[in-house]
This record gives C-alpha cells, sequence and structure tokens, in this order.
C-alpha cells in the first residue's frame, strides 16, 4: 500500500499506555469466577438428575404390582424430564453461520484497503484477522469465527466493517476506529465473553423458553391420571431451578457489562497509540451523526422501495446527505468548548452512544477523558476513508443489493437514475425544514387537530390576525417546552442512575424523592408526567395556532383546502395512535400469560385469536380514510398508495392459530411496528405539507 494513504502515527508515546488497568484485571478474575462458579453448578445439575434417572430406573421394587410399577414409572418419567430440562438447549443448537447481512472483503480486489488493515496489525502488534467482512451499516466489531469453538479451540479472529461507517470518517478516524478494534483482539476477555454469551444461552433457553418440552410437561399435568403426579412433583423443582437461575442470569450480565466497559476503555487506549487522543473522539462523534445519516438513507430506500424505485448505489446518495450536513456540522463543532486536555471537548454530558451497537459501551464523555488522559497529539489525515477502495462504486453497490435484499425484501429488476432517485428524497424531506422554527416540537409529538366546528369557533373570535400574533405563539411555545426539558433531564437522569453511570443517589420531582428502590417508580411518574404535559398542556396552544392560520385562510378564500388538510392530518392521528394502543394491549396481554406459572394450550389458543382480532381491528381505522377528502402528500399520490405505504398489502392480516410456534407472533409484532413507524414519517410529512400551507398564507 502506498504510505501517502497511510495516516501518521505519534510520535511519542508514555510507557504502559496500553497495559490492563487493575480495575479491568479485577473485573475479569469476577467474570471468571463467575464462570467458573457456573458451569460447575450446571455440571452438577446435570450429574444430579442423571443420577436421579439411574436411580429411578435401578431402585428395587419392594413389591410388585399395578400400583408399584405406576410409582416406579412415574419416577422415571418424571426424573427423566428433568433431565432433558437441563440438556434441552443442546437440541436447539444449530451449525455455525455467517451473517447474511454482510460480504467478504476480496484481497485480490481490495489490496490497497487490506494492506491497511495489514499495516495497523502490525503497528499494534497482533495477529492479522483471518477474515475481513463489510456491511451495509455504521459500525465495527471483532469477533471469533465460531462462538461455539472458541470454548475449546484458538479460533481466529474477524474484522467486521461497515460501509456506513466508512461514508461518515476520514483516515485517521478509520484508523483509530480498526485499532481499537484489534484492542479487543489482544485482549483475552474475549474469550470470557464467549463463555459468557455460551451461559446465558443455556440459562435463557431454561429460564425463559417455553417449548415442546413444556407442552409435554402440561400435557402429563392434566392427563387426569395417577401418573400426572409425577409432573405436580417436579413443577415446583423447575420453578426453583428458574428462579435461582434467573437471579444468576442478572448477576452474571452486570459483572460482564462492567467488565465490557473497561474493555472498551483499554481499546481506546490502542486506538491512541497509533492515532493520538483526537481521532478515536472526533470518530465516536462523527458515528452518532453518521448513523442518522445512514438511518435517514435506509428509510428513503425503504420509501422508494414501496413505489418500485430503486438506486443503484445507496451510498452516493448517502453520502450527498453528509455533505449536505457538513456546514451544520461545523456550526456545531464551532460551538464546543476548548478541552484543558487538548483539542475540542466533543461530549459534554455522561450519553450514551445512539448507535445500536456501542449501547453497551461507557458513556462517551468518560471515553473521551479516557482517551485524553494523558493526551496524545497527532497529526490528522482529513481525506475520506473511501480512497483507500479501489473499486469503490463495485463494493458499494454489492452492500447496496444487499440490503435491498435482507433489509427491505425487495429483488430489484431496473434502477433510476441517482438524479431521480435524490429527487425522490429531497420531495420525501420537503419542508421538513420549517419544523425547525417550531422548535422541533412536532418531531416529539402530534399535534392535537379539534373538531372542525370548535376549530371555526376559535378562528371567528382571531379578526384581525398578524405576524405579531404568530410570535407570541411562538414564545408561549418556549415556555411550554421549559417543564418537558425539566422532564427529559431527570429522565436522563434516571437512566443513568440504573445504569451505573452516574454518582448522583437520588432525585427529586413535585416534592418526592426517589432512589435506587424507587426507581422504577420514578420513571413511571416522569413517563406518566410527559405524556400528560403533551396530551393537556399543548392542546390549547395547538388550538390557537391552528385557529389562527385557519383566520388567515378565510381572510384569503383558502379555508376550505386548509381544512382538508387538518382533517386528513387528524385521521392519520387516529390510526397511529388506535395502533399504538393495539401494540400495547397485545404486549401487556402477552405479559400477563407469561407471569403465570403453568399455562395451558387453551389459553394460548385464545390469546392467538384475540391477537388477531386487535389486528383486524386497525383496518377499520384504515378505512376512515376512504371517507375523507385526499391531498396529496410528498411520494404519496392517493389513498389507495397511502393505505399502501401504512401496511403492506394495504390491511393487517390475520395471524395464524399457532401463532407462539416458529416465529409467526415476532413477525406480526414487526409488521405492526413498521406500520407504526410509517404512520410517524407519514405524519412528518403531513404536517410539514401544514406548515408550508401555513408559511404560504403568510407571504
Amino acid at each position: 500500500m502506498s504510505s501517502s494513504l497511510y495516516p501518521p502515527s505519534p510520535t511519542q508515546l508514555p510507557n504502559k499506555l496500553t497495559s490492563l488497568s487493575s480495575s479491568y484485571q479485577l473485573k475479569a478474575a469476577l467474570a471468571i469466577a463467575a464462570i467458573i462458579l457456573f458451569f460447575v453448578l450446571y455440571l452438577l445439575l446435570v450429574v444430579t438428575m442423571g443420577a436421579l434417572v439411574y436411580l429411578a430406573i435401578t431402585y428395587p421394587m419392594i413389591r410388585v404390582g399395578y400400583l408399584a410399577l405406576i410409582i416406579k414409572m412415574t419416577a422415571i418419567g418424571g426424573s427423566v424430564m428433568l433431565l432433558l430440562f437441563t440438556l434441552k438447549f443442546m437440541l436447539k443448537l444449530k451449525p455455525h453461520k455467517n451473517p447474511l447481512n454482510r460480504i467478504k472483503l476480496d484481497k485480490k480486489q481490495e489490496p490497497v484497503l487490506w494492506n491497511f488493515i495489514e499495516r495497523i496489525c502490525h503497528e499494534t502488534d497482533v495477529a492479522y484477522p483471518k477474515t475481513v467482512y463489510l456491511t451495509p451499516d455504521v459500525n465495527a466489531f471483532a469477533s471469533y469465527s465460531n462462538v461455539w469453538l472458541s470454548l475449546f479451540l484458538p479460533v481466529e479472529k474477524e474484522l467486521t466493517l461497515g460501509l456506513g461507517l466508512i461514508s461518515c470518517l476520514n483516515l485517521s478516524e478509520l484508523k483509530a476506529v480498526i485499532s481499537h478494534e484489534f484492542g479487543h483482539f489482544s485482549q483475552s476477555s474475549m474469550r470470557i465473553g464467549s463463555y459468557i454469551i455460551s451461559a446465558n444461552a443455556i440459562i435463557f433457553d431454561m429460564i425463559y423458553s417455553r417449548d415442546r418440552w413444556d407442552v409435554l410437561l402440561e400435557q402429563w399435568r392434566n392427563s387426569g391420571t395417577f401418573i400426572s403426579l409425577g409432573a405436580w412433583v417436579i413443577t415446583p423443582v423447575i420453578w426453583f431451578i428458574r428462579f435461582v437461575l434467573g437471579l444468576f442470569y442478572q448477576m452474571l450480565n452486570v459483572m460482564y457489562l462492567s467488565l465490557m466497559r473497561e474493555m472498551e476503555f483499554n481499546a481506546d487506549k490502542m486506538a491512541v497509540s497509533t492515532s493520538g487522543s483526537q481521532a478515536i473522539v472526533s470518530a465516536l462523534w462523527k458515528l452518532e451523526r453518521g448513523d442518522q445519516y445512514w438511518r435517514k438513507t435506509l428509510g428513503h430506500a425503504y420509501a422508494a422501495a414501496q413505489k418500485k424505485i430503486f438506486t443503484e448505489n445507496l451510498y452516493t446518495h448517502n453520502d450527498q446527505a453528509i455533505i449536505n450536513g457538513k456546514e451544520e456540522q461545523n456550526k456545531v463543532l464551532a460551538t464546543l468548548p476548548d478541552d484543558g486536555q487538548g483539542g475540542k471537548q466533543l461530549f459534554l454530558t455522561s450519553e450514551n452512544s445512539k448507535v445500536g451497537m456501542y449501547e453497551s459501551h461507557p458513556p462517551n464523555d468518560k471515553r473521551e477523558e479516557n482517551a485524553k488522559n494523558p493526551y496524545i497529539s497527532c497529526e490528522i489525515d482529513d481525506r475520506s476513508s473511501w480512497l483507500l477502495f479501489e473499486n469503490k462504486e463495485v463494493v458499494q453497490e454489492q452492500l447496496t443489493n444487499l440490503v435491498y435484499q435482507k433489509y427491505i425484501r425487495q429483488n430489484p429488476k431496473e434502477y433510476v437514475r441517482s438524479e431521480e432517485f435524490e429527487a425522490f428524497i429531497n420531495a420525501e424531506t420537503k419542508d421538513q425544514t420549517l419544523l425547525k422554527e417550531y422548535y422541533d416540537t412536532f418531531k416529539d409529538r402530534f399535534i392535537q387537530i379539534p373538531l372542525m366546528e370548535e376549530l371555526e369557533e376559535a378562528a371567528q373570535v382571531i379578526t384581525n390576525p398578524s405576524s405579531n400574533d404568530l410570535e407570541q405563539l411562538k414564545e408561549e411555545l418556549l415556555d411550554l417546552l421549559k417543564p418537558i426539558e425539566e422532564v427529559d433531564g431527570l429522565l436522563e437522569m434516571a437512566s443513568e442512575m440504573r445504569e451505573g453511570k452516574t454518582t448522583q443517589k437520588s432525585f427529586s420531582f413535585q416534592g418526592k424523592t426517589y432512589d435506587k428502590n424507587t426507581l422504577s417508580e420514578g420513571f413511571k411518574v416522569l413517563v406518566e408526567e410527559k405524556e400528560r404535559l403533551f396530551g393537556e398542556h399543548f392542546k390549547q396552544w395547538d388550538q390557537d395556532f391552528l385557529a389562527y392560520h385557519l383566520a388567515l385562510a378565510k381572510q384569503q378564500g383558502k379555508d376550505t383546502d386548509l381544512k382538508k388538510l387538518y382533517i386528513q392530518h387528524q385521521t392519520l392521528s387516529q390510526i397511529y395512535h388506535y395502533a399504538s394502543l393495539v401494540k400495547n394491549t397485545i404486549l401487556i396481554d402477552v405479559a400477563t400469560l407469561q407471569e403465570q406459572e403453568m399455562i395451558v394450550q387453551k389459553e394460548v389458543n385464545d390469546l392467538s385469536e384475540h391477537i388477531s382480532n386487535l389486528l383486524v381491528s386497525i383496518n377499520e381505522k384504515l378505512d376512515l380514510l376512504d371517507e375523507i377528502e385526499f391531498v396529496p402528500l410528498p411520494n404519496i399520490d392517493s389513498v389507495e398508495e397511502l393505505k399502501e405505504t401504512i401496511v403492506e398489502g394495504k390491511e393487517f392480516k390475520r395471524g395464524p392459530m399457532l401463532m407462539f410456534e416458529e416465529e409467526a407472533f415476532e413477525q406480526l409484532m414487526e409488521h405492526l411496528d413498521l406500520s407504526l413507524i410509517h404512520c410517524q414519517r407519514i405524519d412528518q410529512k403531513s404536517i410539514g405539507v401544514i406548515l408550508a400551507f401555513h408559511k404560504s398564507l403568510l407571504e
């Protein structure tokens, strides 16, 4: 690889910069002790259950008779069931398969990138990864090629890089991120992770999984014969085992989470050793924004796919979005304070990364503090990471095709020109900038549109609407948002308390103090207060805001057109709120059933039927769209297209009777979740159209 594409490294490094801290070593030792304890206890459990089977079979019958034979068979059946309970997870083990959302990096096709990675291996003194994979997303991670084999054999490691990450990082930042992942390569605690993942798989299956074993036990209990006594005897034993394992499951994961954070701090030090302090911190900062851009690009791709509009290269449009946001990004950077340790202070609060794969990592401000202690200066190479690809477009098109097939579940046959797809995106985001004029309040809540009769009466009172009235409404909105900001701040504090990311021991709200023991109650109170504020606090403001513009529209003879928009938006909100209510009802009903110690099949069947009825009932709300005078929205030209956008097939289908087998329930809930996401996207389009109409009245 040309050295011109390899970013500079720090010229001087402190001794033991990347050495494992005493805190790391202690937490690793505790995690190892917990794993050893679990596997010892688990093996003892298996041996005990095996011994019970042996004893039940070999124990001599004192008397030979019908009753003695029944007792003998019951003892054998109960002991065998207990043994199967401890081993049933093995029946579900599947051969290791590579994830379907990635492709293998071809060393011959991309020698520059491969050599870049190998050079970082050499600098960090770690073995080369066996394989490098590329995924579509904003991510990077090191992993074993086979988690189960890594428990017993020295399995080689893999490196996975996301093209979304390549899009948003410069060369120095990419070098820092890869160095961070290679820092994990050198950590023996990666093997601890394999053991914990394996332990979790065993415990999770024994505690939470309800499968054919549970059905068999239920059938045995309900057999109505003397033999069923054995099932009733082992049922409390199973409950006790599950209870104890549940406590162990929580302890094991709390310990591992703590160790994972130490692993991240240490891996960040490895990144600092190759790229300096600023590169890894700025990479973390850009990943937040890069993930937002990529999610929006995926959203546009999904929306376009519903209209059978496909692009050969999604990364062209993702990169364009990043370029469009560059000016705003630079403005934000300019407002950030200088860090006394060095560079800009990019993270001002203890906020975890919003990128899914980084949610279990330490807060970013703590990672910044760790990376800058001490601060290591290094020249930054600001050039794009795409320079490392000799066949950039080929790789981008491969991953775009993968996105369509695996994420959007479409198999495009024809593609539109890049300009046409960009035009679709521009239409999709049209008028969204108007939301900022109202402090993005409509992004966080649904505007409450009253009945048209009430709105008409309120508009008639406004005899001479002026621009001063609108400015006053904006000032009132700022005042209304202040208590929301207070609640949001307390919710963030409560989250940090729950996750152990703050020294704060309690918080007070409405005259009551909440500590660790009452944190759940505090969360509930805060969420309910936020919902109350959105539901009641803004109701009058929404009416005044809409009435003001309706009064303006009346003056210009445009009130009929504006009311069409209001009625349409009102109908869309009804659909969303009802679908959201259906989802919450389903989740509560399922959780209620799961809390029962014993579940009979009839209850499962009844719940399946109830869920199907709830889903189908959403169709009645969708039919309300047929009763309104439809106003086209960006990229949605008809009621039929609007319904198709909300739910594939324009209606919800009934679920199968055996809904809780073969992931049918999960698929139905995913279908419902997608519809709610679509409703939110349509809501933003609709409010954008309304605000654009409002603005036209003022021009």
